[in-house]
C-alpha cells in the first residue's frame, strides 16, 4: 500500500431498516446507547456516556462516573436528518484532528449511512491510525446497526 492510499478516505457503508430521521436521530441523540464504550473510549470501562450536542459548534464529550472525561470532537456541520459532520479526535491532540462526514439517504431497505473519515495526514501515526480505524468503524458501525434493530 502507498502512502497516498494509507491516506486516502475512509468510507463505510451501512443501510439500517428505519426512516432518515429515526437514523439520524439514533446516531446523534442516542449515541450512548449504541456506541461500545467499553471498547471504542478513552476511560475504556470507566466510561459511562457519551453526548453529541446537536449543534454546530456542539462537542462530542465522554463521561465516566466522575464527570466529564474528554472531549473527542466538534461538530462542524448540523443538518438533520441529511448529514452530521465533525473533527475527531478521541483520546489525542485537538490539532491532529480528522474529520468525519455522516450521511443519511432514504432506499428501498430503509436508510444507507454513509461515513466518511479524513484528515490522516494531520496526524504522524495517519497510515497506522487509518489502519486501526478502518476495522474500528466496521465494529462501532456495526453496533450501531444492531442498536437500532
Amino acid at each position: 500500500m502507498s502512502v497516498d492510499q494509507g491516506l486516502a478516505p475512509l468510507v463505510k457503508k451501512v443501510v439500517v431498516p428505519v426512516g432518515p430521521e429515526r437514523a439520524f436521530e439514533v446516531f446523534t441523540a442516542e449515541m450512548s446507547a449504541w456506541w461500545p464504550l467499553a471498547t471504542h473510549s478513552v476511560a475504556a470501562e470507566k466510561a459511562r456516556d457519551v453526548r453529541l450536542e446537536g449543534a454546530v459548534g456542539g462537542r462530542i464529550v465522554e463521561y465516566d462516573d466522575d464527570g466529564e472525561v474528554g472531549s473527542w470532537g466538534t461538530v462542524s456541520d448540523w443538518d438533520p436528518p441529511k448529514s452530521v459532520s465533525f473533527t475527531w479526535h478521541p483520546g489525542t491532540d485537538p490539532q491532529q484532528a480528522g474529520h468525519v462526514t455522516v450521511t443519511f439517504t432514504a432506499v428501498d431497505a430503509g436508510t444507507e449511512v454513509e461515513l466518511v473519515h479524513t484528515g490522516w495526514e494531520r496526524r504522524p501515526d495517519g497510515v497506522r491510525a487509518r489502519t486501526g480505524y478502518d476495522t474500528g468503524w466496521d465494529f462501532v458501525l456495526g453496533k450501531y446497526v444492531a442498536g437500532i434493530q
